[in-house]
């Protein structure tokens, strides 16, 4: 299942504390929505895209060059994360999945609430990611949930912030104040130097644990001075040099009118992960200030990673996607942390580990109850402590993209809607997956297990068989196989 000891881990950490003062204790999440690993410096990336992580990955933190979620969309990814559980025991499979789907299950979040710490969740898009009191955080500073949300997405025009973007503007319509549904209004940088000042606030009231899920790379994005322009050739189109406009993912999309260079869309994107690593830094600059950066434990991660589709010529022109495979461009994420008080030897460590993980490691590292016996990540802490240590393989299934399977994969069963009729606007106004829909949705997902050598997945065909593949190192696949059906048949 990969390597034992240390699982390639370089060097250690020193046993000697640093002074960390009597500051109260800190615990700093922050998910960077669709970031690719790959584009860090550390892991073969320009230098030019992130350079305020990667500071960070070179200077104070371990970087898990082997991190995978196990489902690459942002809402299920985040449950799975708090949880500690595979996505089909969470009951939440998709984005906008039902509330009443939910398995009730503990959070780490929740284990940190009990325990006597102040306990928050921010983010500025609400749409396919929003986190209700289940998620164990007691505050939670995210826009209002609802359908209003994705109207507002149409109007972009900044002059609508003139008359929007203010305390009246915000009585009418709370989804004006700092909502990224609302792009062309959205200022990312500001929303995070007050971001980081309400971080610093609850700091300094008592033990904290803050997570702030940044928005700004996800599709389809507006890249804001001096964002604009940075990466896009100046050979694409004007107005695709400012958003990623959809093209359908379908083959022949690279001619397809509207269509993307697959320069311009991974310009582009690059340009948002850069709007996003200045939010990034904005955090960590008022962490220094305020003199919390040393002793604060800071977790960067991602949620997922985003497909360009680098191995299908013909869709070169296609909007890119998450969810819709199982894949080294989707499901590998970015995962480095920095432990507070210590001297740090431990610069990389290439051992596989999961999303679900990270709960019991954060766990154990503040000495709070684990969650209940049957979670499925594991404490990544003797890891860290240079002790032996054996990788657990990775589950993982598709999210429901716009995509239909059978794009990727001929013959697959691709019986899940793909319309406006597939979710339901409930009275309170939220939008969810309705219930035919659902069905379908589950039936459709590719299920597969990743040990770091091989791929198995389960991938159902249209003549209602389900057809086990295997990608990467193939000659032993027995002990994989047993591994995934144990998974699949434990129930939620």
């Amino acid at each position: 299942m990969g390597p034992g000891r240390g699982g390639g881990a370089r060097g250690g950490w020193f046993l000697a504390r640093k002074d960390t003062g009597r500051h109260h204790p800190l615990v700093v999440i922050i998910g960077v929505d669709a970031f690719r690993p790959d584009r860090l410096r550390a892991l073969g990336g320009s230098g030019e895209v992130a350079p305020n992580l990667d500071r960070f990955v070179a200077e104070d933190a371990t970087l898990f060059t082997r991190a995978y979620t196990p489902i690459a969309q942002t809402e299920p990814a985040w449950r799975s994360l708090l949880t500690a559980r595979w996505p089909h025991r969470t009951g939440v499979r998709y984005s906008l999945a039902a509330e009443s789907r939910h398995v009730s299950a503990p959070t780490f979040a929740q284990r940190f609430a009990e325990a006597g710490w102040r306990t928050v969740f921010a983010t500025d898009c609400s749409r396919f990611h929003f986190e209700g009191p289940d998620s164990g955080f007691t505050t939670r500073l995210q826009p209002p949930r609802g359908a209003v949300n994705f109207l507002l997405e149409k109007l972009r025009y900044r002059a609508v912030g003139l008359f929007a973007d203010n305390r009246l503007g915000a009585a009418w319509l709370p989804e004006f104040i700092d909502n990224r549904a609302l792009a062309g209004i959205h200022d990312p940088v500001g929303y995070a130097e007050r971001l980081s000042e309400r971080l610093v606030s609850e700091a300094g009231q008592g033990p904290t644990l803050f997570a702030f899920h940044a928005t700004a790379a996800h599709f389809p994005g507006d890249p804001t001075y001096p964002f604009y322009r940075r990466f896009v050739p100046p050979s694409e189109p004007l107005e695709r040099r400012l958003r990623m406009h959809f093209s359908p993912v379908v083959p022949g999309a690279a001619g397809g009118a509207g269509s993307w260079s697959r320069s311009g869309a991974e310009g582009l994107y690059d340009e948002l992960l850069a709007q996003a690593d200045a939010q990034v830094g904005q955090l960590f600059a008022a962490l220094r200030k305020s003199g919390r950066y040393d002793d604060a434990l800071i977790l960067v991660l991602s949620d997922h990673g985003e497909s360009f589709h680098a191995d299908r010529p013909e869709l070169a022109g296609a909007t890119s996607v998450h969810g819709a495979r199982l894949s080294e461009e989707e499901n590998r994420v970015l995962l480095a942390v920095k432990l507070p008080g210590w001297s740090r030897e431990l610069a990389q460590v290439d051992t596989l580990v999961r999303l679900i993980d990270i709960g019991p490691t954060l766990l154990e590292r503040f000495e709070l109850p684990a969650l209940p016996g049957d979670v499925d990540g594991v404490s990544l802490m003797p890891l860290l402590r240079g002790e032996p240590f054996l990788p657990s393989p990775l589950y993982a299934e598709t999210g429901f993209t716009h995509v239909s399977p059978e794009v990727f994969d001929a013959g697959h069963w691709p019986g899940a809607p793909r319309s406006f009729d597939t979710y339901r606007i409930r009275p309170d106004g939220v939008v969810e997956v309705e219930g035919a829909a659902h069905e379908a949705m589950v039936r459709e997902k590719d299920r597969g297990a990743f040990d770091g050598q091989r791929w198995l997945v389960d991938r159902p065909r249209a003549d209602g068989t389900v057809q086990r593949a295997c990608s990467g190192e193939c000659e032993q696949t027995a002990v994989l196989s047993s591994w995934l059906d144990a998974v699949l048949t434990r129930a939620p």
